[in-house]
């Protein structure tokens, strides 16, 4: 009976190291759902587990549909390998949508988008 216990404990502790690997948002420049002052020249994201950079994009588009980023999502450099970065240039006012999609070093995928406003 014991035996059959520290299995499942293991088996629990292996299945919840595996959830906890993919990369979810942690925080973003413009944060989610918020409204700016002023137009950013680049969107940010930084994950919760560090990224695997050819299998990371984050794509912005207008409220028209438009994709509005340079191309150019990157992880940034010098830091632990969880923040993703693109470039925005000459945004009017208005909502953004920015569509991400990101894989942990293990290669688990994660997707996911939020909005955020420029003032008029």
């Amino acid at each position: 009976m014991q035996r059959l216990l520290l299995i499942a404990l293991a088996a629990l502790t292996f299945t919840t190291a595996e959830a906890t690997a993919h990369a979810h948002l942690k925080v973003s420049s413009p944060a989610a759902e918020a409204t700016v002052p002023v137009a950013p020249t680049e969107v940010t994201i930084t994950f919760t587990e560090a990224l695997e950079g050819n299998l990371a994009r984050i794509s912005i588009k207008d409220g028209a549909g438009t994709p509005v980023d340079g191309g150019d999502t990157h992880v940034v450099a010098g830091g632990d390998n969880k923040t993703l970065a693109v470039s925005v240039k000459g945004l009017a006012a208005g909502t953004y949508r920015v569509d991400w999609s990101a894989a942990s070093v293990d290669t688990h995928k994660t997707t996911g988008s939020f909005q955020f406003t420029i003032k008029p």
